[in-house]
């Protein structure tokens, strides 16, 4: 084999990998079907599930802060997930947890007996598409791959090996570099990201209460209903 045919069977290649790149991310949309917030996320390889990767704030005020936290970490252990974050000052803590995607909304409700709920967001971002996306030219490149080692069994000259080796090298290395992609993507669906803050509750002392009940009672002065 020349290195004009070599040069010739990588252009084929190419354009093999990205006719195999739009097919599989054809494939991919069409088997999709949209679900409920809330249901578990499926592997893209012939799902048909929508991947959701959902996100929660909450903020509690409390009684003891330590107490509620050590609460916290309780429930987090029970609904399976764990504390990926954590900072802790005199009257407040924050985490950042992790939670089984399926487990949140309970989580989120346990969690809230913890004290006051102050506030409470859940937010979902749909990657579906990006997750075609990377699936697609992962299947395309592994193609490739899997090319470029047969091509390599039938190099001849040095400077063939050569040739396809270094592209069989940056091939191979876009592989790795999407399967981590997508396998942390995968993830972030699986496992739903809570950022959870404790606050110690504000106990007005006598002068804090006369403070308190002045300021009402001005302002009954200057409002009329």
């Amino acid at each position: 084999m020349t290195a004009a045919r070599i040069a010739a069977a990588l252009m084929l290649l190419a354009g093999a990998a990205c006719s195999t790149r739009a097919a599989v991310a054809t494939k991919a949309r069409g088997a999709i079907a949209t679900v409920a917030p809330g249901a578990p996320p499926v592997a893209l390889a012939g799902d048909t599930a929508r991947l959701l990767v959902r996100r929660a704030a909450l903020d509690v005020v409390v009684d003891d802060v330590s107490r509620a936290a050590a609460r916290a970490e309780a429930v987090l252990v029970s609904s399976g997930g764990y504390v990926e974050r954590e900072r802790r000052a005199d009257r407040s803590a924050s985490f950042t947890l992790r939670v089984p995607e399926k487990s949140l909304e309970a989580t989120l409700d346990s969690l809230a007996t913890l004290g006051t709920v102050a506030s409470r967001r859940v937010s979902a971002e749909d990657v579906t598409e990006q997750a075609i996306d990377l699936d697609a030219r992962l299947q395309s490149l592994i193609a490739t791959r899997d090319r470029l080692r047969k091509l390599h069994e039938t190099a001849t000259s040095v400077t063939e090996v050569i040739t396809v080796e270094r592209e069989l090298g940056r091939v191979q290395g876009e592989v790795d570099s999407l399967e981590g992609r997508l396998k942390h993507l995968r993830s972030s669906a699986a496992l739903a990201a809570v950022e959870l803050s404790i606050r110690q509750k504000i106990v007005l002392g006598p002068l804090g209460v006369i403070a308190k009940g002045l300021g009402t009672l001005l302002s009954k002065l200057f409002v009329w209903q």
